[in-house]
């Protein structure tokens, strides 16, 4: 598979584009154009960069997974879906509520900052998901792992691509539950850290892949096995 990302304005949130690659059905020159592909996170104000680095690869988003539904990973889905009509929003079952009213599920002084930016906010329509089945979508296969801690529905998404070979096989996209060396805070509404440790704990028993957090760099969880002291 093919990854590209860009980082939204507020609290530098990764918003990642991920696209299959071409089948063996593809004939030459056919390998970059008219592709489709999945966002990772709606960040604050992603959606024009996003768009312009789709546009010179001649991707075309079809879904946004989100890893979960605090503000700094939710306030881009309006403008996303403005560029990108009939765009698929998927989110946790359990932090489908958050889409409702993003400065009322955060702590006080975040969500002063975040006030400002919701504006007359109308929630997007979104499908929950829930359970562990894998589903298909621009031609990788996609298994929502739940993983409560961070927030109640936070989101592993673990994407494979059957034409992908070593790293470009599958990656792992952990939002704010697992970065390079760290993992996400506990103590905001909905946050549960008996629920964190089983979710780490499951994390450990994942086999080897690239992760894709959604703050910070990329990382493998080889790695963070080694060094993360959380895990």
């Amino acid at each position: 598979m093919e990854i590209t990302a860009v980082r939204a304005e507020l609290l530098d949130v990764n918003c990642y584009a991920v696209a299959a690659e071409p089948g063996a059905e593809a004939g030459p020159g056919d390998d970059t154009a008219d592709r489709e592909c999945v966002i990772v996170d709606a960040g604050f104000d992603c959606a024009p960069d996003l768009a312009r680095v789709l546009a010179e690869l001649g991707w075309t988003p079809v879904a946004v997974l989100l890893t979960h539904g605090h503000p700094d990973h939710i306030l881009g889905l309006p403008r996303l879906l403005e560029a990108f009509p009939g765009l698929e929003v998927l989110i946790g079952e359990p932090d489908l509520y958050r889409l409702q009213d993003p400065a009322s599920t955060v702590s006080a002084q975040l969500a002063h900052i975040v006030a400002p930016l919701v504006g007359e906010w109308t929630a997007p329509e979104a499908a929950a998901v829930s359970g562990t089945e894998p589903f298909t979508r621009a031609g990788l296969t996609i298994a929502p792992d739940p993983a409560p801690g961070h927030t109640e529905g936070s989101t592993l998404w673990r994407v494979s691509d059957p034409h992908g070979q070593g790293d470009a096989a599958e990656v792992l996209f952990t939002g704010d539950v697992l970065f390079a060396g760290s993992i996400g805070r506990t103590d905001l509404a909905g946050g549960d850290g008996q629920a964190m440790e089983r979710t780490l704990a499951h994390i450990a028993s994942l086999p080897d892949t690239p992760v894709l957090p959604g703050h910070g760099p990329a990382t493998r969880l080889a790695h963070e096995l080694r060094t993360n002291p959380f895990l």
